[in-house]
Formats: C-alpha cells, sequence, structure tokens
C-alpha cells in the first residue's frame, strides 16, 4: 500500500478547507441574492418598506402551524422583512429526551424539523429570521439540568451544566447557520432572565432571577448565578464560528419600566466587562392592561417606551422592540377607534426616534398581529395580547390600525 506522507495529509486538508468555505461563501451570495431580488419586488408602500425610511426594519411573529394559513402568509411576504418563531426556535422545543439519553457523547441532541419548515419559508421568501432564543428558564424541562437526562437521578454539577449549555447553544447556531446560510440575523441569548419582586438577590445589581411564579430558575440553581454571562461568551465563541455578522441580544419584558431597565443594563455591562459579547437589548412590547382593558392605550407607556431606548443607546446597544402587542379587549366601534389613533401615535414616536439616539433603534417585530375573538378570557393569548389587538382581523383584512400605522410612517 502506498504510503501517504503527513505533508500530502496537510495539503488535502488545507483543500478540503478551502473548498468548504468556498462552498458557504457562494451559498451566502446566493442567498443575499435571492433576499435582495424578494426584498426589492416588495411593495414600496409596506410596513418594512416605510419602517426603513427611518432605520428600522418590520418583522411578524410566525408559528410552524401558521405555514398553513395561507392568507397569514400572505400578509407578512407583503410587509414584512423579518420574522421571530414564536416557539419552535426555543429549547423546549427543540431537545429531545430519549436521544439525549443515548447520545454518545452525552450531550444533547435535537429536532429541527419544525424550525427548518419556518426556515424554508422565510429563504423562499426573502425574509430574515431572529433566532428566540437560545437560552429561557421557563417551560425547560427538568430533565435537561438532570444526569442522563431522566427526573429520577440527581441534577448535574455546574461544570457538566455549563458543558452541556454550551454544546447546546454551538450546535444550534451552528445547524441553523450552515443549513440556511445568513439566513438567522441575529440570536435572543438569554430570555426574561432579570427577575420582578422578590424573585432575585437584592444584593445583586443585576437582578437576576432565582425564581419563577415559585418555581426554581434551574439555569440558576444549576448552572450558576452567572449563567448569563457563560450563555453569551458560549454564543459569542459559536457565531463566531460560523458567522460573526450575527448580532446577540438580551429580551426581556417590562424593559421600560426604570428599576427593571437599571437593573438590565447593570446586567448587559457586567456581561460585557471584558469585552463585548452583548450587542443588544430586546424589548418586549406587551403594553397596556394585562387581561383587562384599564391600563391600556396609556399615552404615557409610550413615553416610557422612547426613554427607555433612548438610554440603551446611551449605554451603546442596539435596540430592538421584538414582541409587539399593544393591547386592546374591547371591539366597541369608539374604543377601536382609540386603539387605531394609539398606534399611530406609537409609530410616531419610533419613526422620530433614531433622529436623536444614532440609529441604534433597528427592529420592531409585531406579535399582536391579528385580533382574535374566538380567544377564552383566561387562555395565554387573550391575556398577553387582547382579542382585538391586531393591525389585521381575525380573517387578515388590514383594519384601521393598519392605516394608522402606515400613515405614522409616512405612507398613504
Amino acid at each position: 500500500m502506498k504510503s501517504v506522507s503527513p505533508e500530502r495529509n496537510h495539503t488535502v486538508s488545507y483543500k478540503q478547507e478551502v473548498f468548504r468555505h468556498m462552498k458557504k461563501l457562494v451559498l451566502s451570495i446566493m442567498t443575499a441574492g435571492i433576499t435582495f431580488c424578494l426584498a426589492a419586488q416588495r411593495n414600496p408602500d409596506s410596513l418594512d418598506s416605510l419602517s426603513g425610511k427611518f432605520g428600522f426594519t418590520a418583522g411578524a411573529v410566525i408559528s410552524y402551524e401558521s405555514l398553513s394559513d395561507s392568507a397569514y402568509l400572505e400578509a407578512v411576504k407583503k410587509d414584512f422583512s423579518s420574522i421571530t418563531a414564536s416557539n419552535e426556535m426555543k429549547a423546549y422545543s427543540l431537545v429531545l429526551q430519549k436521544e439525549s439519553r443515548k447520545s454518545e457523547d452525552q450531550l444533547p441532541v435535537m429536532d429541527f424539523s419544525k424550525a427548518d419548515a419556518i426556515c424554508d419559508f422565510a429563504a423562499a421568501n426573502g425574509i430574515k429570521i431572529r433566532g428566540h432564543v437560545l437560552v429561557w428558564d421557563a417551560y425547560m424541562p427538568e430533565w435537561f439540568f438532570r444526569e442522563g437526562y431522566r427526573m429520577s437521578t440527581p441534577f448535574v454539577d455546574s461544570e457538566t451544566m455549563k458543558k452541556r449549555t454550551e454544546a447546546y447553544i454551538e450546535r444550534v447556531v451552528t445547524h441553523f447557520e450552515t443549513k440556511y446560510p445568513g439566513l438567522v440575523y441575529c440570536w435572543d441569548v438569554v430570555n426574561e432572565a432579570v427577575g420582578d419582586g422578590g424573585d432575585f438577590d437584592a444584593s445583586d445589581a443585576r437582578h437576576v432571577r432565582k425564581t419563577r411564579g415559585g418555581n426554581r430558575n434551574l439555569f440558576y440553581h444549576v448552572m450558576g448565578s452567572d449563567y448569563v454571562e457563560e450563555a453569551f461568551r458560549y454564543a459569542r465563541n459559536a457565531v463566531n464560528k460560523v458567522n460573526p455578522e450575527i448580532k446577540l441580544f438580551y429580551n426581556d419584558y417590562n424593559t421600560f419600566y426604570p428599576e427593571k431597565r437599571n437593573a438590565i443594563t447593570a446586567l448587559i455591562s457586567s456581561v460585557n466587562r471584558d469585552g463585548k459579547l452583548c450587542d443588544g437589548i430586546g424589548m418586549q412590547g406587551y403594553i397596556g392592561g394585562y387581561g383587562r382593558q384599564a391600563g391600556c392605550m396609556n399615552t404615557n407607556d409610550i413615553n416610557l417606551v422612547r426613554d427607555a431606548i433612548t438610554s440603551y443607546s446611551k449605554a451603546g446597544l442596539e435596540v430592538q422592540l421584538t414582541e409587539l402587542a399593544l393591547r386592546n379587549y374591547s371591539n366597541d366601534e369608539s374604543v377601536m377607534e382609540r386603539h387605531a389613533e394609539f398606534y399611530g401615535k406609537f409609530f410616531e414616536m419610533l419613526r422620530n426616534i433614531n433622529s436623536v439616539n444614532g440609529n441604534n433603534f433597528t427592529a420592531v417585530s409585531i406579535w399582536g398581529l391579528k385580533d382574535d375573538p374566538a380567544a377564552a378570557p383566561d387562555s395565554y393569548g387573550y391575556k398577553m395580547n387582547g382579542p382585538y389587538c391586531g393591525l389585521f382581523d381575525e380573517n387578515m383584512k388590514p383594519k384601521k390600525t393598519y392605516d394608522a400605522v402606515v400613515k405614522a410612517l409616512g405612507g398613504q
């Protein structure tokens, strides 16, 4: 048998590496070309085209189920350049318990099929994706934190949990960037880590939550109180390997209230203390009374959002509104008129925000896109969004709220 010299092995390896990078470059150029061509075809009066004149993109939420809703998809294709998967890219939707138990390296195994279906739709229509979310304690299965991924075993130690989380983050980021080069333009790395009330250590200026609704935050208790910083370090390492252009965000609710805003700023200052791991803040935009009409459409909320965007911008952070739902629980005609007026005023604020904040506000993603009159009053969707919060009615027909947003952005 003819031997192969070490130099020959090195040459073959080098050529393979060059080929791999050239292949990825070609795929990226093709993806960018498709995106540019399809974006160029987008209606010049679309919400995304109008908002783009003021320095920010317009996006919407999508779910695996909505891929079968043709009217919804047509509205997304017409008006938006970005989508966020509602649940399909979250860890609890991806990790597989049985397969993870059997993995030779004892690291997590994922099923990407539903998330890939959303990516297929986005890639085919020139729409980018906000990756949401890599680390979130809510709904995360407890077995993910236990030895052998079994509920009957002890929790793993901190170092094992860190390795498990690092592997999860790297594999997820790598999967989407490899299969869909350039499609995911940012990731929400950590979601809702800053606590409220008494669910954090009062001596910790970062207010990292230890509990949620009486349940322990297992990332905090098993991985460690520095899990947010560690997650961002893992994510930064992962994107640097596959695409350093991917932005990394911290995402949370009530980000516009001063106390929580200050805690978030302190947390991200800690994350970035040895180098910029976190690029920006995702401000969830659930605004108004939770589950009731009282407190909805309050003009002062617009001022709070404006001031928070300014505050985060001054801290050197990019800002995006990530889950916008301007709540409304009534279909009374006069209330619907007020809701449209409120939506218009809200977007007038967004239209002007970059003129005083150095273009640090870069995107809005509307999650309360469609009315849902059939929502039960005790359901999650009813409370979080309100059944009449949409820009579109239940049949995906544009409402006066849609017209008000178009007008606020200078459209006809």
